[in-house]
Order: C-alpha cells, then sequence, then structure tokens
C-alpha cells in the first residue's frame, strides 16, 4: 500500500512538473540554445539573457553599431551554426527611409533561419520613439510566420520611458532587464520544431 502510494505521488508530481513546463501553444520553458545576431541593445541583454534562461546555452555575435546589412551577412555566415532559436536585434542603426530595404533583409533573415528554428526580434527605438515604419515591417513578418515571434521593446518603452538611457537608444540596467524578461518570455513561447 505504502508503495503504490509513494508510486502515485511520483506521477503526479511528474504530470504537474510537465503541465507547469508546457504552454498552451505546445511551446516548452526547458532548457536549450539560442544564438544572437545583433547589435548593442543585443550587447545589453547578454548578461541579463543568462540569468533569465539558467541552464540555456547562448551563443552571442552581437557588435555595437551594427546595421541590419552585416547583421544579416553575419546571420549567413553561422547558417547551420545556428541554435534552435535565433534572437535578432537589428535595424536601430539603418538609416531613416530604409524600410523597403529592411523589409527584405528580414526576409532574407528568415530564410536563414528556416521553418524548423524560432526567430525572435526586438521592435525597434531610436531617439526615444518606435520607428514605426521598421516595426510595421516586422508585424507583417510575424504575422506571415509562424515561427516568427517579436519582444515588443517600442511598447514596452513607450509605457515606462524611464527605461531608456539618456542617449534615447540604449536601456539602462533596468531597461536591460525588463528587455531580456520579454525576450526570454518570447523563446520560452516558441514552438517546438
Amino acid at each position: 500500500m505504502r508503495l503504490s502510494l509513494a508510486l502515485v505521488l511520483a506521477i503526479a508530481v511528474g504530470v504537474a512538473a510537465f503541465a507547469v513546463l508546457r504552454d498552451d501553444d505546445g511551446a516548452t520553458q526547458d532548457t536549450g540554445s539560442v544564438t544572437l545576431v545583433g547589435d548593442s541593445l543585443n550587447v545589453g541583454i547578454e548578461p541579463e539573457l543568462g540569468k533569465q534562461l539558467p541552464g540555456w546555452q547562448i551563443d552571442a555575435h552581437d557588435r555595437v553599431g551594427r546595421a541590419t546589412p552585416e547583421g544579416i551577412e553575419e546571420l549567413r555566415d553561422l547558417d547551420r551554426r545556428l541554435a534552435p532559436v535565433v534572437v535578432i536585434s537589428l535595424g536601430t542603426n539603418d538609416p531613416d527611409g530604409s524600410e523597403r530595404e529592411f523589409r527584405r533583409l528580414v526576409d532574407e533573415a528568415i530564410d536563414v533561419v528556416g521553418p524548423h528554428r524560432c526567430l525572435v526580434w526586438a521592435t525597434i527605438v531610436r531617439d526615444g520613439a518606435a520607428r514605426t515604419g521598421f516595426n510595421h515591417e516586422l508585424e507583417e513578418a510575424r504575422s506571415e510566420h509562424r515561427n516568427v515571434r517579436l519582444v515588443d521593446w517600442a511598447t514596452l518603452i513607450a509605457g515606462s520611458p524611464e527605461l531608456l538611457a539618456a542617449d534615447a537608444v540604449h536601456g539602462t540596467p533596468e531597461g536591460y532587464e525588463r528587455r531580456a524578461e520579454e525576450t526570454a518570455d518570447a523563446i520560452r513561447g516558441c514552438p517546438e520544431t
């Protein structure tokens, strides 16, 4: 009798743990690996993302001042070495009026990542304001591809402008912490591929 009660309790704990790790979309919150390709905003979240995703392997390929064309070239170079989840932060350093080229590069990134990986991309803020045209292109890409997730940095900043540093581009320490939290949530929400 004692053995069967222990067995029932062990099974119940296992089922409860599985339920906690699995969300409604079938995504898991288990460990995994992620590749980062981006600019200084990704550099800023690197240490915090490690705290948010304990046990995850994080392979960072970020560079301060990187514009989207260079970032996509880096992504292409990494191609077969990309993790199942790819986190991109690009667009902040692109010139105004280059939304059409940005969208072409977003589509290229989606092609490189492919349908069997998850692509997480942060919306863009520069000079304290959302880059609406760029963010529109990201929203459209998300609506067209089930494996694309967005970290809505622009909405987060609109509601909490104090999360931006004095340069109105980069995050404060708390801003990077919040961005890393949102990024980790997006990663955990990725579909299983």
